[in-house]
């Protein structure tokens, strides 16, 4: 019988490890936040930031709340926001109007972890990255 609560207690301890390390990276981290920065353009310097909630993961999909102002390109130019942990695809879209813009929206199928990053494109140009890392 002693034997038996041994081989109990060690199943059970390998167990509860297995669990921690499959536990997820957002588990760690539900709530991220960064500021956005980019070069100027035309002498006026670009600025935003953005907020992950992955809270609700995985019975929902996570939230991406990004802000943009200061941006010095049309009115009407769409920028593609890119989480680098969710591949190189776009995961929104921002339209700017007087050089701001801001969305909510909710990013199926992926996680961000601290030291990955947020891109917003013009193209292939980098208009502001934040994260690498974000802030918990």
């Amino acid at each position: 019988m002693t034997r038996n609560i041994a081989r109990s207690s060690v199943i059970a301890a390998i167990g509860i490890l297995l669990l921690l390390a499959a536990t997820p990276a957002f588990a760690l981290y539900p709530q991220l936040s960064t500021k956005l920065a980019g070069p100027a353009i035309g002498g006026i310097v670009p600025s935003g930031d953005a907020k992950v909630d992955q809270s609700r993961l995985p019975s929902e999909p996570l939230t991406l709340e990004t802000r943009v102002k200061n941006v010095n390109l049309p009115d009407g130019k769409v920028l593609s926001v890119v989480l680098t942990d969710c591949g190189s695809a776009p995961v929104a879209t921002l339209t700017l109007s007087r050089g701001e813009a801001q969305l909510l929206t909710s990013v199926p199928f992926c996680e961000v972890g601290r030291m990955s990053s947020i891109l917003i494109k013009d193209g292939a140009t980098i208009v502001l990255s934040g994260g690498s890392p974000w802030q918990v």
